[in-house]
């Protein structure tokens, strides 16, 4: 369980580094994506891992391949 946690903190990182690249805030990415700002602040602390539909829509938007985002 707890190699699991470091990779969704790894990967919660990575994502929040993204969106402040962009000068975005977790409010602004939510509404782009169609979700909420609690999504989004799950996502960064690695308390969740986005959906299908939401590894797409970040890819696209940070224009990386889904995988060297989220593996």
């Amino acid at each position: 369980m707890v190699v699991i946690e470091k990779v969704n903190k790894k990967l919660g990182n990575k994502l929040r580094r993204l969106r402040v690249q962009k000068n975005m805030t977790q409010q602004e990415l939510a509404i782009l994506f169609g979700v909420t700002p609690a999504s989004i602040s799950y996502y960064e602390t690695g308390t969740r891992v986005p959906s299908d539909k939401v590894k797409k829509q970040y890819s696209l938007f940070f224009n990386k391949p889904v995988d060297d985002i989220f593996f």
